[in-house]
């Protein structure tokens, strides 16, 4: 009789090892390859700046020109800098674009007011600088300012391909306008 049991225990247990379920080792692939097809992409984005950026200067020049600038970023919008993708995550890296309100006035009249950003300098012969171009921060230029005219300098950037233009805005006593390109990087 012992032996019947015997026989039917190892019967018994040769079943259970060829039921096909699979190894350990399969059965562990198995899980993850199922646990990745469930899962979401995940993406990270991140913004320069974080926040809304905003810098204001009120300028006085000889007693005779009043000058405010405000440089400050467009939530809104922004240029696509890099993006790297796996299969699980995509990083995306956004700079967002600047602009500047200028105020301009002479003996509290104003002779100049507007807003400017990247798209108002764009030149059709560098196409691939404008493409990702935004305006970096406008300022008055004291040193070459004076009581005719005033300089405001207006970086442009494009923070893609790591590059710049610098130009110089005078505009004199009565509102008249000349724009110049300083210097360029590419």
């Amino acid at each position: 009789m012992k032996e019947q049991i015997l026989i039917i225990v190892l019967i018994a247990i040769a079943f259970y090892n060829c039921d096909r379920r699979g190894s350990a080792r399969e059965n562990l692939q198995n899980s993850i390859s199922e646990f990745n097809k469930k899962q979401t992409s995940l993406d990270i984005v991140t913004y320069y700046p974080e926040a809304y950026t905003e810098v204001k200067t009120d300028t006085i020049i000889s007693n005779t020109f009043k000058v405010s600038i405000k440089n400050y970023a467009k939530m809104d919008s922004q240029i696509l800098v890099s993006s790297e993708k796996s299969q699980t995550k995509t990083i995306l890296n956004y700079h967002r674009v600047f602009e500047s309100e200028i105020q301009i006035a002479v003996a509290s009249k104003n002779i100049f007011k507007t807003t400017i950003n990247a798209k108002d300098f764009k030149d059709t012969s560098q196409s691939n600088f404008w493409d990702d171009a935004t305006l970096e921060h406008v300022w008055v230029n004291q040193e070459t300012s004076n009581a005719n005219e005033i300089n405001l300098g207006i970086s442009i950037i494009n923070p893609k391909n790591s590059s710049h233009k610098l130009y110089e805005l005078v505009v004199d006593a009565k509102g008249k306008q000349e724009l110049h390109l300083i210097e360029e990087h590419s």
